[in-house]
């Protein structure tokens, strides 16, 4: 039995972390005793103090990215309400009077919430909603007169992918803390690969029961992670076949 064969290399940064923590948690679920092997223990107890700081790295990481996507998904919402504005405007000096007081009706409705994207983003999605909610029941079937419906609608999609990302995130707090990820990165799969290559040494010379199922926990997180590679790589190769 031999250790199953992936590059960590390749592994994103954010998988990094998670292959580390997936190796730790599976080992626990095993009720393997790693003071079995005082070489062993040594290893996995080091492996299991680098980490934790270098989750810490990676959760800062997470959520400096959900921050920008966050940041992107209210953008995209803001575009939408202007786009509104733009189109509701187009109807100032209209000669229909059904469109001038469907105008009326909607500019009412813009003008309270004129400031809404400067709002938190609690206070932002809630301004949001009411304004789909009041143009959508406003007299006169003013929408559908105007024409809004698609952009109200698209609006109401904007709104409802940020609340999503919003109630998603993550509850990590970005520190002030600054980590060399680089190098912790390097660190934590140097003891990795050694510990790695230690228990698949010794499950072949000892051949007994502790290394062969120690060796089984950590192949299994390499064929997972391993075949996560493949699968991007494959997808890779099919959309850029010349590289």
């Amino acid at each position: 039995m031999k250790l199953y064969p992936i590059s960590v290399s390749r592994l994103q940064i954010l998988e990094s972390g998670q292959f580390i923590t997936n190796l730790i948690a599976d080992y626990v679920k095993s009720r393997l005793d790693p003071a079995t092997d005082a070489e062993y223990k040594s290893q996995y107890e080091a492996l299991k103090s680098l980490s934790i700081p270098y989750n810490d790295a990676l959760n800062q990481i997470k959520a400096q990215k959900e921050t920008e996507e966050l940041m992107n998904l209210d953008t995209l919402r803001d575009q939408s309400l202007s786009t509104i504005r733009r189109a509701v405007s187009v109807f100032e000096y209209s000669r229909d009077a059904r469109e001038v007081s469907a105008y009326k009706e909607v500019v009412i409705i813009l003008r309270k919430y004129s400031d809404i994207e400067r709002a938190n983003y609690p206070a932002e999605t809630l301004g949001i909603d009411k304004v789909v909610a009041e143009i959508r029941g406003a007299k006169d079937n003013a929408m559908d007169v105007l024409q809004l419906d698609k952009h109200v609608t698209l609006l109401e999609e904007d709104n409802a992918a940020f609340k999503a990302k919003f109630a998603d995130r993550s509850s990590d707090v970005i520190s002030s803390v600054s980590y060399d990820v680089k190098t912790m990165r390097k660190e934590i799969f140097e003891v990795y690969n050694t510990l790695a290559e230690y228990v698949a040494l010794m499950a072949k010379i000892k051949n007994d029961a502790y290394f062969l199922d120690t060796l089984k926990v950590f192949n299994y997180s390499r064929e997972y992670f391993a075949d996560i590679l493949a699968r991007r790589e494959g997808i890779n190769k099919k959309n850029n076949p010349k590289t």
